[in-house]
């Protein structure tokens, strides 16, 4: 029932506070200009994940207090984030301070308690234990792991609704899983993570009225990476690593070929291009609606592959 309370109290928080702010950002002058791999062609209002920051934290904070130490870690490390990310949206950050920007978030959140402490073997049907510890290394996973989704989720903000929609359908899944692992914290707030997103997107689905920037794309990849870790470590099977990776695919194989892609063309990791997959889909003729009604189904069908796996 508390996890259904998040779920409603954020999509009521966001819905409210998503309008409000589109009203700040054209006072203010906080717009996104169209530019030539833009799917928009006028001026509109961005870093609207303020909405989603501010609608994530009042719920869960109002489910769940006094916070723990974990969670205090998440709402200093994404308060940091998002401020960096303001920055970057507003007047332009090169690459390589908002990389050491995410790195000392990840840094901070595996100080204040949230770890990888270790992975599912994929093959311990035939050879050596289902868990497997990974001792000293712990914080480097822990670190490349939420720099990783964080980078993976804001690449996919690249066309109206879909790192929103997306980022739901795993929040969803994640509170789903966190419930059958006996962990409350975990579910109300992915559950909170889960109505952030889905009431932004009421006015983010194409055409979009406002758009999240990185300030809303890094944070909702922060939280997803964090609620991941802790939400499968506690698990009856110890599925540290299938769950989440399959919860995340769709960002991570983003991610991972656009990567790639770059690297075989000899261009740097953060060089902007079409690249990625949307980019792809909507060149071989697929609308904005379709190309991300299509990644939706995707997400929802890996999602699915990642309850049977952790409910068998």
């Amino acid at each position: 029932m508390t996890t259904f309370c998040a779920l409603a109290i954020s999509l009521v928080l966001s819905l409210v506070l998503t309008p409000i702010w589109r009203g700040w950002a054209a006072r203010w002058g906080v717009m996104d200009h169209p530019v030539a791999r833009s799917s928009h062609t006028e001026p509109i209002a961005t870093c609207g994940g303020f909405a989603i920051f501010g609608a994530f934290w009042l719920s869960t904070l109002v489910l769940q207090w006094p916070p723990s130490q974990v969670m205090i870690g998440m709402l200093v490390g994404s308060a940091i984030l998002v401020g960096v990310c303001f920055w970057d949206d507003t007047r332009g950050l090169p690459a390589l301070p908002r990389l050491g920007a995410q790195v000392g978030v990840a840094i901070l959140t595996y100080a204040w308690g949230l770890r990888v402490v270790g992975v599912t073997n994929p093959l311990s049907s035939w050879a050596g234990p289902e868990y497997l510890s990974v001792g000293y290394w712990s914080g480097p996973v822990t670190v490349l792991w939420i720099v990783f989704v964080v980078n993976a989720v804001n690449w996919l903000d690249g066309i109206d609704g879909l790192a929103a929609g997306v980022s739901s359908i795993a929040a969803i899944t994640l509170a789903t899983v966190a419930i059958s692992g006996d962990r409350a914290d975990i579910a109300i707030a992915a559950a909170a993570l889960a109505g952030s997103a889905l009431g932004f997107l009421r006015h983010n689905f194409s055409p979009a009225k406002v758009f999240m920037g990185d300030v809303g794309a890094m944070f909702l990849g922060y939280i997803l990476a964090c609620l991941a870790v802790g939400g499968a470590v506690k698990g009856p099977t110890a599925l540290v690593l299938v769950v989440p990776v399959l919860v995340l695919g769709l960002p991570i194989y983003d991610s991972a070929t656009t990567i790639l892609a770059r690297l075989w063309a000899r261009r740097p990791i953060y060089y902007p291009d079409r690249a990625h997959l949307h980019h792809r889909l909507m060149d071989r003729g697929l609308s904005v609606r379709e190309t991300v009604l299509l990644m939706y189904g995707i997400t929802g069908l890996l999602c699915m592959v990642a309850l049977g796996v952790w409910l068998r």
